[in-house]
C-alpha cells in the first residue's frame, strides 16, 4: 500500500513547490517621506524585567517627538515603577483586571491619537528603524508587519523559511499572517470594534485590511523575539498554532466570498499549510510504518542522517515538531478561543 508514502511525498513537496514558486518575488522599495506621528501600543503584564529594554529600543527606533507611547497595563509587579523611572512621556492605561492581549490592544487603539497605529509585544525588540516599515503605509497598503528572528537556532531555521514566504506573499498582494512583534496599520481604515476578540489579533488585522481591498504586507524590518525554554516552549508553540488555526477557520467564509483572487489563493494556501498538510505527515508516517515497515526504517535512517548534517539538522528539528504542534493546536481549537494564557518564562 503506497498511500502512506504518497502522503509523505505530498506533505514535503507541496510546501517546497510553493516556496520555490514565489521565493523570488520582491516588494518594491519606497522612499520615506519624513517622520509621521505614530501611536505605539504596548500591552504589558508583569514586564518589570523587560520593559526598560523595550522602551529604550522604541525610542532608538523612532524620534520621541513624533511618538505617542501607550502602555495598556494589567501588571502586579514593578513594571510601572520601572517605566516612570525613565522619565519619558507615556500614556498609561491601567486595566482593572487581566483579560487577555486582544482587549488591551483594542483599548490602546481606541485611545490612540494618531492615524498610524503600531502594536508591539513588550518582549520584542526591533533590529531596524520603525520608519523602514511604516514608510509603506500609503496608497493601497493599509497595514505592515515585520520578519522575525529568535534566540533559538531551531526556531530560526523555521523562521528563515517562513520569512521568505511572508515577504513573497506580500510582493504578490498580501500575507494573511502578521507578527505581534510589529503590526502597524492605518486607523482610518480599521476601527478597534472591527477586530474580533481572538488570540491572533495581528493576523486578524492583516486579513481584515486585505478584505477591505488594501494590502497587508510584511517588510524587511527585522524583529527579535525571545523563545521560551523547556516545557514552556511547547505550550508557546501550541498556543500560537491554536490562534492561527482559529484565525483561518474564522475568516475562511469571508475570504471565499471575496472577489480578490490573488489574496484568496494565498489565504487558501496558508489554510492548507496550517490545517491540512500536517495531517499528511502524521497519516503518512502511520500508514508507511504499518504497510511498508522496511521502507519506513529506511526513511528513519534518512531522517537520522539529516539530523547529523549541520545544513539540514536545524530545519528538520524545526519543521517536523511544528507539524505536530499544529495538529495538537487543532484539537485544542475545538474547545474554543483561549484569550488569556499562563505567562511563559523566556
Amino acid at each position: 500500500m503506497l498511500l502512506g508514502l504518497e502522503l509523505l511525498a505530498l506533505h514535503f513537496s507541496e510546501p517546497l513547490a510553493y516556496f520555490f514558486a514565489i521565493k523570488d518575488k520582491r516588494i518594491g522599495e519606497v522612499e520615506a517621506e519624513g517622520y509621521k506621528p505614530v501611536s505605539i501600543i504596548i500591552p504589558i503584564y508583569n514586564e518589570g524585567d523587560k520593559i526598560r529594554e523595550k522602551l529604550l529600543n522604541v525610542m532608538k527606533s523612532y524620534p520621541l517627538e513624533y511618538t505617542e507611547i501607550i502602555l495598556v497595563d494589567s501588571s502586579t509587579d514593578n513594571t510601572i515603577e520601572v517605566v516612570k523611572s525613565l522619565g519619558i512621556p507615556i500614556k498609561i492605561i491601567k486595566e482593572k483586571e487581566r483579560r487577555g492581549k486582544i482587549f488591551a490592544v483594542k483599548e490602546g487603539i481606541r485611545n490612540a491619537s494618531n492615524d498610524i497605529v503600531v502594536i508591539t509585544d513588550a518582549d520584542a525588540l526591533w533590529d531596524d528603524p520603525l520608519i523602514d516599515a511604516i514608510k509603506y503605509l500609503k496608497g493601497d497598503i493599509g497595514a505592515v508587519s515585520c520578519i522575525k528572528r529568535s534566540n533559538r537556532g531551531t526556531e530560526n531555521a523555521y523562521r528563515n523559511f517562513y520569512n521568505v514566504i511572508r515577504l513573497s506573499e506580500s510582493a504578490i498582494y498580501s500575507t494573511p499572517i502578521f507578527h505581534g512583534e510589529l503590526t502597524a496599520f492605518r486607523k482610518s481604515l480599521l476601527s478597534a470594534d472591527e477586530i474580533p476578540n481572538a488570540g491572533a489579533d495581528d493576523s486578524s488585522i492583516a486579513t481584515l485590511i486585505a478584505l477591505k481591498g488594501y494590502r497587508a504586507i510584511c517588510t524587511k524590518v527585522r524583529a527579535f523575539e525571545y523563545s521560551p525554554k523547556g516545557l514552556d516552549y511547547f505550550s508557546w508553540k501550541t498556543r500560537r498554532g491554536l490562534h492561527l488555526v482559529r484565525h483561518f477557520i474564522r475568516f475562511l467564509p469571508k475570504v471565499m466570498r471575496s472577489k480578490n483572487g490573488k489574496y484568496k489563493v494565498i489565504f487558501l494556501e496558508e489554510f492548507y499549510l496550517h490545517l491540512i498538510n500536517p495531517w499528511f505527515l502524521a497519516l503518512g508516517i502511520v500508514l508507511t510504518a504499518i504497510y511498508l515497515p522496511k521502507l519506513f526504517l529506511l526513511l528513519l535512517l534518512v531522517l537520522l542522517i539529516a539530523l547529523v548534517i549541520p545544513q539540514t539538522r536545524e530545519l528538520v528539528k524545526a519543521w517536523v515538531p511544528n507539524q505536530f504542534f499544529l495538529i495538537i493546536a487543532q484539537f485544542k481549537a475545538l474547545r474554543g478561543e483561549f484569550l488569556m494564557w499562563k505567562k511563559e518564562s523566556k
